[in-house]
C-alpha cells in the first residue's frame, strides 16, 4: 500500500474528514443515518471505514437524490447526496489529494479553491478591464454538472492519480448509483452535485479549457462553469465564442446558445453577482452558505432489502 493510501486511511485524517462533514451540517443519506446518529458510534464507524478502504472492500451506498428550490425560487435543482459514511471517505481523499489537484489547476480558476473565490475572480476581471480589455464572452455551459462524460473525466484523473486503489475510489464515486425513492440507477455521465469530491472533479475537467485558451494567449476568468473570455475588440470576442465552442465540443459539452453572449464594460454587465461598468464595479452582497432547507421532502431511507428489490427490478 502506498504512503498516500496509508495517509488517507489513517485515523487522524479520517477524524479531520469527519470534522469537516460535521461542520457542514448536511442531511442524512440514502441509508437514513444522520450526522448525530453516526457520531454516537464514531470511533467504531471510523475504524470500520478505515478497514474497508484498506482491504478494498469499500463500496459506496447509492446517492440520495431530491429536488431543492433554487435561490431565485424559479424552479428546482437536484442534489445527489452521499451517506455520512461516504462523505467522510470522500473528505479524507480530498484532504490527502488536494495538493495534487492544486498543482494542476491554473490561476484563472477561482471556485472551490482555498484562498480564492468570487472576490479574487472579480479583481482579476477588473485588472483586465483596466488594461484595455473592453469586451468579453459571457459563457454558459448547458447543464455542465449533468453532462460531463465519465470516460474523459476518468482519463484526466489517470494523469494525476497513479495509485490504482485510489483511482478505483474516485471511479466508484463518479459512476455512482442513485436512489430517488422510486428506483435505483447508475450514473452514465455527469458529476453529482452534493458529493464532497464533485467540486475538485468539476475544476479538473474544465482545466483543459483553461490550459488551451491560455496557450493561445486568451484572457479567461473562470468560476466553476461560469467564465468570461476577455478581449479588446468585439470582433475578437466573436472569434472567442467560436474557439470556446470548438474546445468544449472536444470535451463533449456544449455552450448554451441562448445564454452565451458578448458583453462590454461600456454597456455594463452582471457576472458572479457583481455589476461591471466602464469605470466601476458594484459588488454583490455576501450570500449565506446554502443549506438544504428544513422543509425539503427527502425520499424514505433505503434498506438493504429494498435496495436488492429495486436492483432486481432494474
Amino acid at each position: 500500500m502506498s504512503d498516500l493510501f496509508n495517509k488517507i486511511t489513517s485515523l487522524p485524517v479520517l477524524n479531520e474528514a469527519w470534522q469537516r462533514v460535521l461542520n457542514n451540517h448536511g442531511c442524512r443519506g440514502a441509508d437514513g443515518v444522520t450526522i448525530s446518529r453516526f457520531s454516537v458510534s464514531l470511533k467504531g464507524n471510523l475504524q470500520d471505514l478505515m478497514r474497508s478502504i484498506r482491504e478494498q472492500t469499500y463500496h459506496p451506498y447509492p446517492l440520495l437524490r431530491f429536488p431543492v428550490p433554487k435561490r431565485n425560487k424559479q424552479g428546482s435543482r437536484f442534489l445527489s447526496v452521499p451517506t455520512v459514511r461516504d462523505r467522510v471517505a470522500q473528505a479524507a481523499v480530498f484532504l490527502t489529494t488536494r495538493e495534487i489537484f492544486e498543482a494542476e489547476f491554473e490561476t484563472v480558476s477561482h471556485a472551490y479553491r482555498e484562498g480564492r473565490g468570487v472576490k479574487t475572480a472579480i479583481y482579476e476581471i477588473k485588472e483586465w478591464r483596466d488594461k484595455g480589455y473592453r469586451f468579453a464572452v459571457d459563457a454558459d455551459i448547458s447543464a455542465y454538472f449533468d453532462n460531463v462524460p465519465h470516460d474523459l473525466l476518468i482519463g484526466q484523473l489517470k494523469k494525476l492519480i497513479t495509485e490504482p486503489a485510489l483511482l478505483r475510489l474516485f471511479t466508484k464515486w463518479i459512476q455512482a448509483e442513485v436512489y430517488d425513492g422510486q428506483r435505483i440507477w447508475t450514473l452514465e455521465k455527469g458529476i453529482p452535485q452534493g458529493s464532497v469530491v464533485s467540486p475538485v472533479l468539476a475544476n479538473l475537467y474544465l482545466d483543459q479549457l483553461d490550459e488551451l485558451l491560455l496557450s493561445m494567449g486568451k484572457k479567461i476568468v473562470r468560476f466553476a462553469d461560469d467564465f468570461l473570455v476577455l478581449s479588446k475588440t468585439e470582433s475578437e470576442a466573436e472569434e472567442n465564442i467560436e474557439l470556446t465552442d470548438l474546445i468544449l465540443d472536444d470535451l463533449k459539452i456544449d455552450l448554451n446558445p441562448l445564454k452565451t453572449k458578448i458583453v462590454s464594460f461600456d454597456l455594463g454587465f452582471k457576472f458572479l453577482g457583481a455589476i461591471f461598468v466602464r469605470d466601476g464595479i458594484f459588488l454583490p452582497m455576501p450570500e449565506p452558505k446554502e443549506k438544504v432547507p428544513s422543509n425539503v421532502h427527502l425520499p424514505p431511507p433505503l434498506s438493504l432489502r429494498r435496495y436488492l428489490e429495486l436492483k432486481n427490478l432494474g
